[in-house]
């Protein structure tokens, strides 16, 4: 059985990874209603985002107090949210909005890069085949 000082760290360090967690739902819940997702790709997002945050909190608990999950950490996971919410999540608002508006603005940068690049350098290398191959039957007729 741990002492009362090591539960007094894990209550405090549990509150602390609430509060994060709290940060984490805040910042997805803004940049969910900024990028407009779509409600099927909503769905999937959700699952995605529940399971990382579950894992999050799994690593977070091994730890702080070696994966135990007492009922006072449960009650400071919930009020380290609560906290956040509270307290800090006005003043994160705004930093918050233009975080989800950089990432939406990368992700579109990103989409750019990876689909419409390699879209375009193709187009071109085919253009640039076709230019050639009608240059090659053009000078086949005239001979």
């Amino acid at each position: 059985m741990p002492g009362i000082w090591f539960q007094v760290q894990a209550f405090f360090f549990t509150m602390v990874m609430g509060c994060f967690a709290a940060l984490i739902l805040n910042f997805y819940q803004i940049l969910i209603r900024k990028a407009g997702v779509a409600r099927w790709m909503l769905y999937f997002l959700d699952l995605l985002f529940w399971v990382l945050m579950v894992m999050l909190v799994f690593i977070g608990m091994l730890c702080i107090n070696q994966g135990e999950m007492r009922y006072y950490v449960l009650i400071a996971l919930i009020s380290g949210g609560a906290v956040y919410y509270q307290t800090l999540s006005g003043r994160c608002a705004a930093s918050l909005s233009r975080l989800a508006e950089g990432t939406i603005a990368g992700f579109a940068l990103l989409t750019k890069v990876l689909y419409y690049f390699p879209r375009d350098i193709m187009y071109r290398v085919k253009k640039i085949a076709v230019i050639h191959r009608r240059k090659n039957e053009d000078e086949d007729e005239e001979k």
